[in-house]
C-alpha cells in the first residue's frame, strides 16, 4: 500500500501541532516546579524561625539572628540550648559602649563577641590580666613586682601585650570541666565551651 504524499501545508500543521504540544507541556512542568518549590520554601521558612523568651530567632547564614532595638545581633545558640550555664556577672550591655575591650586567651569566642559587640565598643585588644596588685603575668610566667615566679607557670601570655586589671572590660577565656560564665568587677571569666558561654554571657547583658 502506497503512502500518501504529504503536502507542506500538512507538514507545517503537525509542526505547529508537536509544538504547542510541548510548549503546554513545558508551561506545566514550569508551573509545577515552582509550585512546589514555593511550598518547599515555605517549609523551610516555618522552620527556621523560633521564639523563645518573647524573641523571634531567625536561622540564617549558620546563625540564629536577632533584631533588637533596630539592632541585629547572631548567636550559634538559642536561649534554650544554653539555659543550664551559670551566669554571674555585674556588667551590662551599656558598659562596653565606647570603651575598649581586651580579651585573654582569645579563641573562636572572641568572634561571637565582636560580632554583637564590635559596633558599640571603642576598640578591642588582646592582653594579659593582672592577678591583683601584687602579680601579673609577664613572658609567659606569673611573677610578683620583684620579678619572681609564682607557681601559676601552666599560664601563658607574651610579654609584649598590654596587662591589664579588672577596672578595664576584659574576657577571659579559660580551660574548664564545666561551662560557666562569673565575673569580678569588670573582668568576665567564661570557662568550660567558650560559645556556649559567650552566647549565654550575651543573652545575659542583652536581657534576654
Amino acid at each position: 500500500m502506497m503512502r500518501r504524499i504529504k503536502s507542506i501545508a500538512d507538514i507545517e500543521r503537525a509542526r505547529r501541532r508537536n509544538n504547542i504540544i510541548m510548549g503546554v507541556g513545558m508551561i506545566f512542568l514550569l508551573l509545577a516546579s515552582t509550585a512546589g518549590f514555593a511550598i518547599m520554601n515555605a517549609d523551610s521558612e516555618e522552620e527556621s524561625v523560633v521564639e523563645e523568651l518573647g524573641f523571634e530567632f531567625v536561622r540564617d547564614g549558620g546563625m540564629w539572628k536577632l533584631i533588637l532595638d533596630e539592632s541585629v545581633f547572631g548567636f550559634q545558640y538559642l536561649p534554650s540550648e544554653v539555659e543550664d550555664v551559670d551566669v554571674n556577672v555585674s556588667v551590662e550591655f551599656g558598659d562596653y559602649s565606647g570603651k575598649a575591650l581586651y580579651f585573654v586567651n582569645p579563641n573562636e569566642g572572641v568572634g561571637e563577641v565582636l560580632n554583637n559587640l564590635g559596633g558599640y565598643i571603642l576598640r578591642y585588644q588582646e592582653s594579659c590580666l593582672q592577678q591583683d596588685s601584687r602579680e601579673s603575668v609577664v613572658g609567659g610566667r606569673w611573677s610578683d613586682d620583684l620579678g619572681n615566679l609564682t607557681n601559676n607557670s601552666d599560664v601563658f601570655c607574651d610579654e609584649n601585650l598590654p596587662i591589664k586589671d579588672c577596672d578595664s572590660n576584659l574576657i577571659i577565656f579559660d580551660i574548664g570541666n564545666e561551662t560557666r560564665v562569673y565575673g569580678d568587677n569588670n573582668c568576665v571569666f567564661i570557662e568550660g565551651d567558650f560559645l556556649k558561654g559567650v552566647d549565654a554571657f550575651l543573652y545575659d547583658i542583652l536581657d534576654i
